[in-house]
């Protein structure tokens, strides 16, 4: 069959690829006309996305890819339509829908008779019937007779999307149940894997704000614990490893907060007066204040930050994928800077430029620091002289053993782990 995948980034790219590989005729549309080119010489724009290289090469040699900028076109050679244009939220914590509204109205133009859309990008509920299925009916066609509308959110995890894809089971849900059948049946031909039809696009759209509400609940249960343990000098890792031993207990990692595209941000879509929400914002509440504990935490062990030269270390929002939306990294940098002190940064997946469009100083030398914090712990920072960097490192994440950073001879602090004496 052939499939238009509509915003071809960290998400629709590995996506489309997946899909083309399997013997489909795929057309990514993306409004970016360099990434567009790019991708159509099979040059790979995501380099730490693992296995889209090779697919990519493949499935542009096969002729089952191709990429364009005129969406229209591409939706009229389609039989189904997969939107994956991210979402994220405005200066008042809302979703910001404007790109997935213009992709759904250029679009519209190309709908042919029984085409099946489905978006594949984290909403909040009611959204698909009420805001995007009116936008693709907007040319004249009608819902449920000349096209089908169904939502099915991404479950997957930059730096392994390909994996992910077949991994979890899909879930999906359409404004009417011949839409959720029809989309149900797409995702079972192409992927081959397990497949939850659920009875609505709402009842979909709200399982999937359900993961991120309970991730960004448990970090901040996390948090809080680490918090207490600081109050008593008990190693909080130690306490979760206890409590997890019990099978009903699954508590997370606790750190300077949480970043991504995902978790700080499908909360707040929970956060929009449609339903209670006191719990999500709470959780909001807690992990948004993490990055000024932790900075007052090492204010306290060395005195003061006035003056004090300090390196932020791994800049992305976590290890080994080069994506800084919503990182912690900046807000690290903002506590630190509003108490008097000098702060580098450095991430050897980033550029000179990626670095100061974050607002930090780039450095090369990873030497003389009055303080280091990691923020993302990369595989290319193992086996580093911490003490040589820092006299205190901070483990922003409670990524390290602790024992590997006292043995360089610099002073460990972790998030609710105490400090080395």
């Amino acid at each position: 069959m052939n499939v238009a995948v509509v915003g071809i980034g960290r998400i629709g790219l590995p996506l489309a690829a997946t899909i083309a590989s399997k013997g489909h005729q795929v057309f990514g549309c993306d409004i970016n006309a360099s990434l567009v080119e790019r991708i159509n010489r099979a040059e790979n724009p995501i380099p730490d996305e693992a296995g889209l290289g090779a697919v990519l090469k493949q499935v542009v040699a096969d002729g089952t890819f191709r990429v364009t900028t005129e969406t229209a076109s591409a939706v009229a050679k389609s039989q189904v339509v997969l939107f994956a244009v991210r979402v994220d939220i405005d200066a008042e914590g809302r979703a910001d829908l404007q790109y997935l509204f213009s992709a759904a109205e250029e679009a519209a133009k190309g709908l042919q008779p029984g085409t099946l859309c489905i978006f594949d990008t984290t909403l909040p509920v009611g959204t698909t019937r009420r805001e995007l299925a009116p936008r693709l009916e907007a040319t004249g066609k009608k819902l449920g007779v000349d096209f089908h509308v169904a939502f099915s959110p991404e479950r997957l995890l930059m730096g392994r999307v390909i994996e992910d894809l077949t991994k979890y089971p899909k879930v999906v849900g359409g404004v009417d149940p011949e839409a959720g059948e029809k989309a149900a049946a797409f995702y079972r031909e192409v992927f081959g894997g397990e497949v939850l039809q659920l009875a609505s696009a709402e009842a979909a759209e709200l399982s999937k704000l359900a993961e991120g509400a309970y991730r960004d609940l448990n970090i901040a249960l996390a948090n809080e614990l680490a918090m207490i343990a600081d109050v008593h000098g008990i190693d909080v890792t130690e306490v979760i490893a206890a409590a997890n031993s019990q099978p009903y207990s699954h508590i997370h990692v606790p750190g300077t907060g949480v970043g991504g595209h995902c978790i700080p941000v499908y909360p707040r879509f929970l956060m929009q007066g449609e339903g209670p929400s006191a719990l999500p914002a709470l959780g909001r509440q807690v992990n948004d204040a993490m990055p000024g504990y932790v900075v007052r935490r090492a204010e306290e062990l060395l005195g003061g930050l006035a003056g004090k030269r300090v390196l932020i270390m791994g800049l992305t929002f976590r290890p080994d994928v080069a994506v800084t939306f919503h990182t912690n990294a900046v807000d690290l940098l903002r506590e630190f800077s509003t108490r008097g002190a000098v702060v580098s940064g450095h991430d050897p997946l980033l550029t000179d430029a990626g670095v100061r469009e974050l607002g930090f100083e780039p450095t090369a030398s990873m030497a003389g620091f009055d303080l280091a914090v990691v923020h993302s712990n990369h595989r290319s920072y193992a086996g580093l002289a911490w003490g040589s960097i820092a006299p205190l490192v901070v483990d922003a994440r409670n990524a390290f053993d602790r024992r590997v950073v006292e043995d360089t001879g610099a002073r460990y602090l972790g998030v609710g782990r105490p400090v080395t004496n």
